[in-house]
């Protein structure tokens, strides 16, 4: 989200998940629809039965990980041999557990042992790891964009939280690809490793290239492989080397570097990340940063630039489980010409609400965001006993009522950033969160400044921040 090529390196990655939230919605309304043949049990997560802060942790069961090797569960948490348990604690510990996305649900219970001490026993019913799934989404966040396809995902290979998949797409942005990602390929040192091939016609996202003709598809191929440490349970540090083979279907002066439409160039990208969120697809409590440095052209003489972007979020519980969350994000450019096709952008992947459909184009982006979530019905499970597949009986859920607002705006070099010239818009709007890690949003937004009947109403997927 900070910038447009990191939104672009995280394209298959967040399509993936996206097909893969879909087919899970279409197996949650199965599931729904059963109510009128069988009998299904709504669950509350209760109050916590333990004392808070008296007991310290003597030792760890781990229950139901059939599949997952238990120091996945293990180096999510917080609670370590020794710590004092809290209620606070416990919570976030089942939320981080939650956002490895390999558990339909997630329980710890404090059992109390001789003196202070007590144990924890961690329960967690494993998700379907392995599926061919069915692909159909949207791209840009644009229900207009429609894509369709099919995929094969394995999401637990050994248990050891490693993904392996492949997928193509028809429809709006065609594409084919292969990704491999192991969070841990040296358990010790705690060394992170994934690959990714990809081929896509992407249509052009810039106006500047679009010029009055006709627009045009980027046919973009290319790989990258990504090399990281786990320094601790919130911070990672990565470095990625990437190769892109681009040329453009209608070649006309400006849509690439290279006169004759094709641009080949190596790419090298530092980034370091730290997250305390508990609930990384709809967080409620925590604090998110990443940093990326990147250098487009290693080797080449046509490109030759680099980006800095800075992502912040911060997620604050108040008083009756009310969420207030805020985030701020740049990206910004030097070095030789930028691309077109490097270009920041508003009105694809980052939105501002109240102008969702404007795209507004620059080599550099500055935006924030500041939400508040207020509990309609907080996060409860729907237990069904006759479904025969474990990986779908329990459905996580809650829904959330929200306010807020967003501001932000694109710029080049060289003109200066104005401050009355930025965009804005606020608004309300109802956040569902679904089982499998899935979040619908439908919402009010309006320009700031203008009068309500201006307003639009906006559907979409995930969370804004």
């Amino acid at each position: 989200m900070v910038t447009e090529k990191m939104n672009e390196g995280r394209t298959d990655v967040l399509l993936f998940y996206f097909c893969y939230i879909t087919s899970m919605i279409r197996s949650f309304s199965i599931l729904l629809s059963l109510l009128v043949v069988c009998e299904a049990q709504e669950i509350t997560i209760p109050a916590f039965a333990f004392p808070d802060s008296t007991y310290r942790v003597g030792s760890v069961i781990y229950v139901g990980n059939e599949l997952t090797k238990y120091y996945i569960i293990e180096q999510e948490m917080s609670l370590k041999p020794g710590a004092l348990i809290t209620h606070e604690a416990v919570q976030f510990d089942i939320n981080r557990i939650y956002s490895l996305r390999l558990f339909t649900k997630v329980d710890i219970k404090v059992i109390p042992d001789s003196g202070n001490c007590a144990t924890l026993t961690v329960s967690v019913i494993e998700r379907w790891y392995y599926y061919p799934f069915p692909i159909l989404g949207i791209k840009d966040r644009d229900f207009s964009k429609i894509y369709y396809g099919l995929g094969l995902a394995h999401n637990n290979v050994a248990g050891d939280n490693v993904q392996l998949y492949g997928a193509f797409g028809l429809g709006y942005d065609p594409f084919v690809s292969i990704n491999y990602t192991n969070p841990q390929i040296d358990v010790e040192n705690r060394i992170f490793f994934s690959f990714r091939a990809y081929y896509t016609e992407q249509r052009n996202r810039s106006l500047l290239s679009r010029g009055s003709d006709a627009n045009f598809d980027e046919i973009r191929t290319g790989g990258e492989t990504t090399i990281g440490k786990r320094f601790s349970i919130f911070s990672l540090a990565t470095m990625k080397i990437e190769f892109l083979n681009l040329h453009v279907s209608d070649n006309h002066a400006g849509r690439t570097l290279s006169a004759n439409g094709r641009d080949e160039f190596y790419s090298l990208h530092a980034s370091y990340f730290y997250d305390t969120r508990d609930l990384k697809e709809y967080a409620t409590y925590g604090t998110s940063l990443s940093i990326g440095i990147s250098k487009f052209g290693l080797f080449e003489k046509d490109v030759n630039y680099q980006r800095i972007a800075v992502d912040f979020r911060r997620y604050i519980p108040t008083w009756s489980n009310i969420i207030i969350a805020g985030r701020a994000f740049s990206s910004l450019a030097g070095g030789a010409q930028i691309p077109n096709y490097g270009h920041t952008f508003f009105g694809y992947s980052e939105r501002i609400r109240g102008h969702f459909s404007t795209i507004l184009e620059g080599e550099q982006i500055i935006g924030a965001t500041v939400e508040t979530h207020i509990p309609i019905v907080s996060p409860r499970y729907i237990h069904f006993d006759y479904i025969p597949f474990d990986q779908f009986q329990d459905v996580r859920y809650a829904l959330n009522f929200a306010l807020f607002a967003d501001a932000g705006n694109t710029w080049y070099r060289d003109t200066p950033l104005m401050l009355n010239r930025f965009y804005s818009g606020y608004g309300v709007g109802l956040h569902l969160l679904l089982a499998y890690s899935a979040v619908g949003r439908i919402e009010f937004g309006v320009p700031y400044g203008m009068p309500i009947s201006k307003g639009e109403i906006i559907f979409d997927l995930g969370a804004a921040l």
